[in-house]
This record gives structure tokens, sequence and C-alpha cells, in this order.
């Protein structure tokens, strides 16, 4: 029997409840070169189905129930380095680089593992679909546009709604991607008390596996946003909006965490114990925790925000990169942003070997706590930091202390309207101030927080944001991508329908592969089963109504048109209903966006 070494990307089945796993008796062997795709469809589909589109299968738990998926494990459990993998369920349909199609509906509380394919099989949402799942355990699997939250369950339970794990039991994972899904605790939190928040959110993803990626997920209302204790993570472009904990942590060495955007923290202490981050980090080592080394880590073009309403009642004081028990050890920390109301805008507490360039580091509100620093200070147990370059930095405040600490090129700063176009949120630099050409290109990233390339002048700029006035805004296509269809059933991006008069916001950044910082999206935008005449209008989430329609149409008509939208500084975009009465159904499907 062969001894399989080779970590490729694998897939692992089971389901919530059920930890039966049979195991056959033959090798596995290569799967067909043509990968196949197999339909899954809660509504109309069937457990007697084939698995085509016009004949579907039932749930996505039901697959994985009724075997429907070839694939190997480990020939005895409990797992031990060194064990051979067999077949599981040889024959059956579906098999290692297929695809599941899932439609709108709920498919369960569903759990990926204990069983491993050569290279991944996807589950993924069917263009215009809205798959709901209460919850996710998986090892070793792509995993693309669904919908998963506690409360397409009821009743509602505290949880971690996804599990990215290695099992003591069933053995470890890798090489799972989760992208383009909606992780939220509910809807809408907005009547929810500060125990709501403490007691009630369920936390995000938790991943305890090597190579996992997490990319273009957006997380709402939630504790815990992405934790990472696994080693060679990449964790880009989710936005992670309403947390009460902390909104990322990594404490798995050579993690990359680039381009997320960090949002609305909500419940301090009292109630709540915990002193929330934007983003975390603590090593771990023989003697506990603050005795070990996290190595390795890029933190890059992140976006932290405390909270777009300062006066929001629960809002919470968020230290931003808090990284407090270390060695942090070769860590690259560069054009981040962090808007906080905290002390603790960039600080690490045992660093070395590391560098934190090009960073922006504002206060919230000019209010105790606060002006926010960029730290580097000795460990806890009294060990000094050493080999550390701070550069390019725009702050309200520096605390350096260690060995080796080479610091040039930052500025200081106290007079906030001075510098940025419109100071907390909009950081970009005003012509001609003292950040203007001011920094040293040694170190410099080579792109600022959007993309911009440096330097656009005669030298680099200070901060995360090259000024670029002669800069036009690029297009990026995408393929076409359903965005949202009130046809389905409802959802956030689902129905129901848009009643006269009323204006309804969807949450576009991280689907379709738009990233949080487009400015605007191309779309194509479709009505349908209207009740009366009327017209639509489409504007900016948050932003005032327009004056200037979209597309108009008359009762019945279904008809289409294109428009160029722009999106909110949170990625949403509203759509208004225009008629005297009744509701109208409409689609939009993004073929590029701006930035």
């Amino acid at each position: 029997m062969k001894k399989v070494t080779d970590p490729s990307p694998l897939l692992v089945i089971g389901c919530a409840g059920m930890r039966r796993q049979v195991l056959g008796l033959l090798l596995w062997v290569a799967p067909p070169a043509l990968a196949a795709d197999f339909y899954v469809d809660p509504v109309n589909g069937s457990d007697a189905g084939n698995g085509s589109a016009a004949n579907p299968w039932r749930t996505l738990q039901a697959v994985i129930e009724t075997r429907r998926i070839e694939t190997r494990n480990w020939e005895s459990l409990p797992y031990q380095p060194g064990l051979n993998l067999v077949a599981v369920n040889p024959g059956a349909p579906v098999k290692a680089g297929d695809t599941l199609w899932l439609r709108s509906g709920y498919h369960g509380a569903v759990v990926i593992q204990g069983a491993y394919n050569a290279v991944p099989i996807t589950v993924a949402a069917q263009p215009g679909h809205v798959p709901r799942l209460k919850s996710l355990l998986v090892q070793n699997w792509v995993l693309r546009g669904l919908s998963i939250s506690p409360s397409h369950a009821p009743p509602l339970a505290q949880i971690t709604m996804v599990n990215v794990r290695d099992h003591n039991w069933f053995g470890p994972a890798w090489d799972v991607t989760l992208e383009g899904c909606e992780v939220f605790s509910v809807p809408d939190a907005s009547s929810w008390s500060a125990l709501d928040w403490v007691n009630t959110a369920s936390s995000g993803v938790s991943v305890d596996a090597d190579r996992v990626s997490v990319r273009d997920c957006r997380l709402r209302n939630v504790r815990f946003g992405i934790s990472v204790s696994g080693r060679d993570a990449r964790i880009q472009r989710n936005v992670i909006d309403g947390f009460s904990a902390d909104g990322l942590r990594g404490l798995g060495d050579y993690g990359l965490f680039e381009y997320n955007r960090i949002q609305n923290n909500y419940v301090g202490d009292p109630p709540d114990g915990n002193h929330d981050d934007g983003f975390q980090s603590w090593s771990l080592g023989p003697g506990g925790v603050g005795t070990g080394e996290v190595r390795g880590v890029t933190l890059r073009g992140n976006v932290f925000v405390n909270d777009w309403v300062p006066s929001h009642p629960l809002r919470s004081s968020m230290q931003g990169i808090g990284c407090f028990d270390g060695f942090f050890v070769d860590w690259v920390v560069e054009n981040n942003v962090v808007i906080t109301d905290h002390w603790h805008g960039i600080s690490f507490l045992g660093m070395r070997d590391s560098r934190i360039v090009n960073n922006t580091v504002i206060d919230l509100d000019q209010t105790s706590p606060g002006p926010p620093w960029i730290m580097v200070a000795p460990h806890k147990d009294g060990r000094p930091s050493q080999n550390v370059v701070v550069r390019n930095n725009l702050s309200t405040d520096f605390s350096l202390q260690g060995i080796g600490i080479v610091a040039d090129h930052n500025l200081e700063f106290t007079n906030a309207p001075a510098l940025f176009v419109a100071p907390p949120y909009d950081l970009h630099l005003r012509p001609a101030t003292s950040a203007v050409d001011a920094g040293s290109v040694d170190l410099a990233p080579p792109l600022d927080v959007e993309g911009v390339p440096r330097p656009q002048g005669p030298g680099i700029d200070l901060g995360a944001y090259e000024r670029c006035p002669g800069c036009s805004t690029r297009f990026f296509t995408i393929a076409p991508c359903r965005l949202v269809d009130t046809r389905n059933p409802a959802g956030p991006l689902g129905g129901p329908g848009l009643a006269a008069g009323s204006d309804r916001t969807f949450t576009i950044a991280g689907r379709c592969g738009i990233p949080s910082s487009a400015k605007a999206v191309s779309l194509n935008v479709t009505v349908t089963g209207s009740t009366a005449d009327g017209h639509l209008r489409l504007h900016p989430g948050g932003s005032a109504l327009p004056l200037v329609s979209s597309i108009s149409y008359s009762a019945g008509q279904t008809r289409a048109n294109n428009a160029v939208i722009q999106v909110s500084m949170l990625g949403e975009l509203a759509v208004f209903a225009g008629q005297a009465s009744g509701t109208v159904h409409f689609i939009l499907d993004a073929s590029g966006y701006f930035q």
C-alpha cells in the first residue's frame, strides 16, 4: 500500500451530528481529466435525483449523508502520522475536481471532515442563487458564494459559524479556500443590546489548519471575526462589519493579512471583559503565552475603523493592531490605516527583524483614550525589541524603544485637517503638505493602500496614501456575475421585491470579486414583475436620493439598462422604487468596478 505524502488540495466529508466514516477497501484511483458539474436544489431537488441541472439532488447535507462523493480517508482512526489513504465510497458520482452547484434554499449544518482527494471538489453558489447554511465545519475543500448564519435555522444559538481545523481523531486539514461568502449572526443587529453583542453574536471564521485562504467574504454582526492559528494563511479582501471582540487574529507563522476592512467595534468593559483589537497576535511557547515566536506575518493595506458613527451608544474603544506578547519576528507592517479611539494604534511588545512602513494612524474623536501611537517596546518580560525599521509613517504619537531601532521619515501630527482631505475618515493627503514627497524610497512598498504606484512625485509620500491628483480611476473587468435578484428567497441579496416608495441597501463589497476599495460598479439593471408604472433610482448606500432614475418601466414590463453607480465607503449600494403602489422585482448583474 503506497504511503501518501503529497500535500495537494484535498476533499473531506461528513455531516452535522454524524461521525460515522465508512472506509473502502480499494486504493483510490486518479479522477478523470474532465471535471463534472452537479446540482443541488433544496426546493425542487430529490434524493432520488441524478444531480443533473434538470434532476438535482436535495441538499448539500443530504449529498454527504447519502455518500454520493467518492473520496479517500485514512486507513484507520484515530489519525496517526504515516497512515495510508484508502478509498471511500468508490464509484460514487462526485469525484475529485468536480463542482457541486448549490441553488437557493437551506442546505443544513454541514460538516465536511475526514476524507481527502488529490484535487479539490468545489461547492459554489449557482449564479443568481443564495444557498443557506447554518454552520460549516470543513477540512480540505473549496467553498464559494455561500450564505452562512445560525439565523437560517432558528432558534438562534451562539456558535462559530465556519471552522477549518485539524482534528485529533479525523486528521489534519490543509488547502481550504473560502471565498465570496456571507457570514453573519443575524442580518440586522440594530436592536441588539450590549449583552446581545456579547452573548448572542456568533463568531465568524476559525482557522486551525495550514494553507487556508479566506478572501472576498463579508462578515457581519459577529463576536470574533476571522481567527487564524494555522501556518501560511491568506486572509485577503474581506470585510468585517460589526464585531464585539477581535476583528482579526493571526497566531500562525507566515500569514498574509492584506486589504481587509475591519469596522464598527461595539461593547466595552463592562460588560465585556475582552479588550477588543482590530488585529491581535500573541506567541505561544513551552511556558505559555508570550514564551514563543510568531514569524513571517505580513499586514498590508488593511483599514481599521473603530466606528463610522462615533456617537453610537455601544461604540467601544478598539485597539488597532495590538501585539502584546511577542516575540514577533520578520514581520512586515505596511500601508495600513488605523482610525481609532485608543492609545494603541499599532503596538508591538517584543519585535525583532521587522519593519513598520507607510502606515497612517489617527485619533477618531480627539478625546481620551488616545491619541493613538505607533509603538515598539520591550517584551513584557523585559527583553528588548531589536532591529526594527519604522519609516514613512503618519501618526498622532510614536513610542519606540529597543536595540537597533531605525526610525526616520516619520511625521507626528496634531493638526489633521492640515494634512488630510477630510479626517478622520478620508485620509488622502492635501497638496503641498509636509507629508507629500517627504518619505524615503528605502523599503517603501511599491503600491499604496489603494494600489496607486509610488512615487507619484519627486519623492515617496508619508502614510498609507500616495497623493495622485493626476491618477484617473481605473476600471477592472470581472466575469459577469449576479449580485442581487429579488425573485430569490428572502436574503441580503435576494427577496423580497421592493415596495413602492421604499429604499433598500445592499452590501456588494466582497461579492463577485468586487473589493472593499471599489468606488463604483458597472451594472446591468433588469426590472420585472412590477405591479405599476415606475422607475428605480440607484445610489450609494446612506446617501441622499438622486433626482435621476437609472431605469424606467411600465407595469408588468421586463426591461434592462446599463448603469455605472457609485458605492459608499462601506461598499453599499441602495435602490429606490419610484412607483405609486405595489412592488417590483429587479436583478443587478455586475461586469466590473472602478477603483
